[in-house]
């Protein structure tokens, strides 16, 4: 009997894909329902500049600069963040091929909002990834990572301190190669990621995000990409207010060496 090793894999895949998606869906479906629901629709403007700089083999340091506004514009937010990653053949797994990377990180946000109180926020983070290689053209990984979040804001009812954990898979379908140059062409990422609040923030309580994308990589260390998500949210001040997001998202990102 021959044993089709691929056909498994790809079997495999796909279970990992539908329990991802009845556990986020499931996040969603268990929100309180009540009188003092409010719910929203918003439409989200993000723009990233997205370094990253190998520091050594192995190690690496990654920014982010940010912008993200909201449509209507009642609130903008400046976004600071570095990375540091160490990437490992095998740390925790040892019997197959793939990549490890713990990071640590930290994020500053400034939050100007129109008729209301801003924020300042500071966010040290620290995760762990792995992913390896599906097919030779798809990639598939997975991200947990634990924030805390110190909230500054004139308003009242502001809580100092939240903490949360977020849980991410993404696959990426890398085309580069095939209608162009070799390191060169489209690739699409796409991504859904659930957030379980451990202390919970006074603002920007995300439930689920999930995440098409497009990008073109011009050659090994220059792309930019687009995407069109959606996110929902649920923020717990004097009522319950459910927000279902559809962000616009466009990303340059540049390795230095």
């Amino acid at each position: 009997m021959i044993f089709n090793f691929s056909h498994l894999l790809h079997s495999k895949t796909i279970y990992l894909w539908s329990f991802l998606w009845c556990c986020c869906w499931g996040v969603v479906a268990q929100q309180e329902v009540g009188d003092d629901v409010e719910s929203d629709f918003t439409s989200q403007l993000w723009f990233d500049f997205d370094p990253s700089w190998q520091l050594a083999a192995h190690q690496k340091v990654r920014g982010n600069f940010g912008y993200r506004t909201i449509n209507p514009k009642s609130w903008h937010r400046v976004i600071f963040k570095g990375t540091f990653e160490r990437d490992y053949d095998k740390l925790f797994f040892k019997r197959f091929k793939h990549k490890e990377t713990l990071l640590f990180g930290n994020a500053f946000f400034i939050l100007t909002k129109k008729d209301d109180y801003g924020s300042f926020e500071i966010r040290p983070y620290q995760g762990y990834s792995m992913s390896f290689n599906l097919t030779n053209r798809i990639v598939l990984g997975q991200t947990v990572r634990v924030e805390e979040r110190f909230v500054f804001s004139g308003n009242p009812d502001n809580k100092v301190f939240g903490m949360r954990l977020r849980y991410q898979v993404k696959a990426v379908i890398n085309l580069e190669g095939l209608w162009f140059g070799e390191d060169e062409g489209f690739y699409v990422p796409i991504a859904v990621e659930g957030f379980f609040n451990l202390v919970r923030a006074s603002e920007f309580n995300d439930v689920i995000r999930v995440t098409p994308g497009l990008g073109y990589q011009f050659n090994a260390g220059f792309k930019i990409e687009g995407s069109l998500a959606y996110h929902y949210s649920k923020e717990e001040l004097d009522k319950l207010t459910r927000t279902n997001d559809i962000v616009f998202r466009f990303r340059i990102i540049k390795t230095i060496k």
